[in-house]
C-alpha cells in the first residue's frame, strides 16, 4: 500500500498547473510568466510555500516537482550563480550538485526529444508497397466466363 507521502506528493504533481497558476498570483517574482525571468528558488522555499498555502509539505513537493524539472528552470540554474527567495530578493549561491543535476535533467529532455523525433521519421520513412493497379471491374458476364475457362482448364 502506498504511504500517505506518496499520495500527497502525486497528488500535488496532478494538480500542479493549476497550483502554479496560484503560486504565480502570490509570488510573480518567484513564479514569472517570461522565460527569461525564472530564477533559481531558495532553498527552504517548499517549506515556506507549505506553511503560507497551508499545504502539506509532499503535496507542495508535488506541484512545485513541474516547475523545478522544466528545461527553463534547469536552464536558469545553470545560467544563474544566485538564489531568490519567494519575494525575488537574492538567497544563498547555487551550489555545483544544483547544476550538475540540471545539466543532467536538460540531457535526459534532449536525448527524449531526439528518440521521439527518431521514432517518427523512421515511422515517416517507411516505405509502404506500390498498390497494383487495380483491373477495371468486370461484369457479372465476364466473370462467369472467366471462371468456366477455368473450370475447363481443370477438366481438360
Amino acid at each position: 500500500m502506498a504511504s500517505n507521502y506518496r499520495i500527497e506528493r502525486a497528488r500535488g504533481t496532478k494538480e500542479s498547473p493549476q497550483q502554479i497558476a496560484l503560486l504565480r498570483d502570490k509570488w510573480p517574482l518567484a513564479f514569472p510568466f517570461d522565460q527569461q525571468d525564472v530564477r533559481p528558488l531558495a532553498t527552504g522555499a517548499a517549506r515556506e510555500i507549505a506553511a503560507v498555502m497551508d499545504w502539506a509539505l509532499p503535496y507542495t513537493l508535488g506541484v512545485l516537482k513541474s516547475w523545478k524539472m522544466a528545461p527553463v528552470y534547469c536552464r536558469a540554474v545553470l545560467s544563474y550563480d544566485q538564489r531568490i527567495a519567494l519575494d525575488g530578493v537574492p538567497a544563498e549561491a547555487v551550489d555545483t550538485k544544483a547544476k550538475e543535476l540540471a545539466a543532467k535533467r536538460l540531457a535526459e529532455l534532449s536525448a527524449h526529444k531526439a528518440a521521439k523525433h527518431k521514432t517518427k521519421t523512421a515511422a515517416s520513412d517507411v516505405v509502404k508497397p506500390k498498390h497494383a493497379s487495380t483491373p477495371p471491374a468486370e461484369t457479372p458476364e465476364q466473370l462467369r466466363a472467366r471462371v468456366r475457362a477455368s473450370l475447363l482448364r481443370r477438366s481438360a
